[in-house]
C-alpha cells in the first residue's frame, strides 16, 4: 500500500502548478504578503518532512512536533520535523536527517514523492522545502529529542477533510523596543483543530496544500 500510494502522490506533485492559492488561503491574517515570497536572496534553506505514515490497519497519520516554549523561533507552534539545510546536503537528505534527530526514529525504506513548491517562513527567514515522505509506520515508539520536541502528535490524515476540522485562532504578540516591551496586538489566523491542538501558521498552510493534492487521488 505505501509504494500505491505514493506512486500517486508522484504523479499528482509533478503536475502542481507552482501558484499558491490554498496556501494562502491559510495563512495569517498579519501575513503582510510574508509567505508569498519571492524570498530574499539571503534566506536560509531548510526542508521538512511531510511524512504520511501507514499503519498496519491501513489508517495514515502525519508525524507533527510540538516545540518547547523556549525555543526563540516558533516555541511552542506545531511543526512538521525538519530544519536547515547544511553544506552538502540535498533538501531530501536535511529532512531525512532531521527527521531521525528530532524523533529518535528512522524511517525503514521511506518513499520521496517529491516537494510541495517551497515556502518562505518569513518569521525564521527560511526558504522552506516541503518533501513529502510515505512510508510503513514506525514499529518501535518515538524518542523525540526533548530539546527541540515537547510532544509528538500523530495527525491523522482525515483531519485535512474533517467537516469541523478548519478553524480560527486568535494570537498575541508583543511589541518590543531596544528589548523592552512597549505595547501587544493581536491577529487571528486559520488553523486546523485536532484533539486539544490548534494547528497554524506555515504547517497549516502545508496541510491545506496537502489537503488538496490528496483530493486528487
Amino acid at each position: 500500500m505505501p509504494i500505491a500510494l505514493s506512486e500517486k502522490l508522484t504523479t499528482a506533485i509533478a503536475a502542481l502548478p507552482p501558484r499558491r492559492d490554498t496556501a494562502r488561503q491559510l495563512a495569517p491574517s498579519l501575513a503582510y504578503g510574508r509567505h508569498r515570497g519571492p524570498a530574499p536572496e539571503t534566506a536560509r534553506r531548510a526542508a521538512v518532512a511531510i511524512a504520511l505514515l501507514m499503519r498496519d490497519d491501513g489508517s495514515i497519520f502525519m508525524p507533527l512536533t510540538m516545540r518547547p516554549k523556549s525555543l526563540k523561533h516558533h516555541g511552542g507552534q506545531i511543526s512538521f520535523p525538519g530544519g536547515k539545510v547544511e553544506l552538502g546536503e540535498s533538501d531530501l537528505q536535511a529532512a531525512m536527517r532531521e527527521f531521525h534527530e528530532e524523533l529518535g526514529v528512522a524511517l525503514d525504506q521511506p518513499l520521496c514523492c517529491g516537494s510541495l513548491p517551497p515556502l518562505y517562513v518569513y518569521a525564521s527567514d527560511n526558504l522552506v522545502s516541503p518533501l513529502v515522505i510515505v512510508a510503513a509506520a514506525p514499529k518501535s515508539p518515538w524518542q523525540p529529542d526533548l530539546l527541540e520536541v515537547d510532544r509528538v502528535i500523530e495527525l491523522p490524515i482525515e483531519v485535512l477533510h474533517g467537516k469541523h476540522s478548519r478553524v480560527r485562532v486568535k494570537r498575541n504578540r508583543v511589541i518590543l523596543r531596544d528589548a523592552a516591551t512597549v505595547g501587544e496586538f493581536q491577529f487571528s489566523a486559520p488553523a486546523y483543530r485536532f484533539e486539544e491542538f490548534r494547528i497554524w501558521g506555515a504547517t497549516a498552510m502545508l496541510l491545506g496544500e496537502l489537503a488538496e493534492l490528496l483530493k486528487q487521488i
